[in-house]
């Protein structure tokens, strides 16, 4: 697997794939088995917006799920390192705070053992031991499709505004989204949203400088799509009250523009 015959290799990113599927279908299937270990029902009540946070950030752990499994058949690829690895380190960070509230530390070994095993599987790998030595494509995103550069700019600009705005407005997701009701829980939250999209940002610039990554490229596909769907599903139940304009514009154009650039360059999948 991963084009390697290395062993502990494989048992690495599969570890890391346990762990990121796991709280994935937990998050998105049945969050209240991690509410009722971290929520405090004192300061808290409103378990709904914990849910809603919980379904996005699951779904960005199946995203991360999905690129090992895609790279098990295709090869390791340095640029789901450069977004994972960043990742799981600022959301051991994030976790401290919810942790120390609750007392359950179970999150931060768990996240603190998947980066551990990434690490271990990315200097193993036989990629450059420097992870900054990033190799320089011959134009950006290393591609001559205008199209695929244009999305994967505006998907650059587009995150990297949520991290910014995030400074301005620490809270605005949750006042200008209705059915979300703030709290000190929902407040982390939102600054896990953040945290995941500086993430991308992080993984974009890589890709801008070394060329597009397939891998990245279907992550970001099977993301857009579980958060498009849902939000269909959301308006359909809902009857379209409740929601926020902007997230439904970003997550539309986030699925629009990711099956654009996959099915543009499919033939390098």
């Amino acid at each position: 697997m991963f084009k390697t015959n290395d062993r502990v290799v494989d048992i690495c990113m599969g570890i890391s794939f346990f762990i990121a599927f796991m709280y994935g279908a937990i998050m998105m299937f049945d969050s209240t088995f991690l509410i009722d270990r971290y929520d405090n029902p004192a300061s808290n009540p409103d378990t709904q917006t914990i849910s809603i946070f919980m379904f996005w950030l699951g779904a960005a752990n199946i995203g991360a799920a999905f690129g090992i499994t895609y790279m098990g058949y295709k090869g390791l690829d340095r640029a789901y390192f450069a977004y994972a690895v960043p990742l799981l380190f600022f959301f051991i960070i994030w976790n401290i705070a919810p942790a120390q509230a609750s007392g359950n530390y179970t999150g931060i070994v768990l996240l603190s053992i998947s980066l551990v095993a990434l690490i271990i599987a990315r200097s193993r790998s036989g990629f450059p031991s420097n992870p900054f030595d990033i190799p320089k494509a011959d134009k950006y995103f290393g591609t001559d499709d205008m199209i695929t550069k244009v999305l994967l700019f505006l998907g650059l600009i587009g995150q990297g505004f949520n991290v910014i705005y995030y400074f301005v407005r620490p809270d605005a997701i949750i006042e200008d989204t209705p059915v979300l009701s703030m709290s000190v829980e929902a407040q982390q939250f939102a600054t896990a949203m953040m945290l995941l999209s500086l993430a991308w940002v992080i993984s974009l610039l890589y890709q801008m400088r070394a060329g597009l990554s397939m891998t990245m490229i279907s992550v970001g596909l099977l993301i857009s799509t579980i958060y498009f769907v849902g939000m269909i599903n959301y308006m359909i139940t809902s009857g379209g009250t409740g929601g926020n304009p902007l997230i439904g514009i970003s997550f539309t154009f986030f699925f629009v523009g990711s099956v654009i650039v996959f099915f543009r360059n499919q033939s390098k999948a």
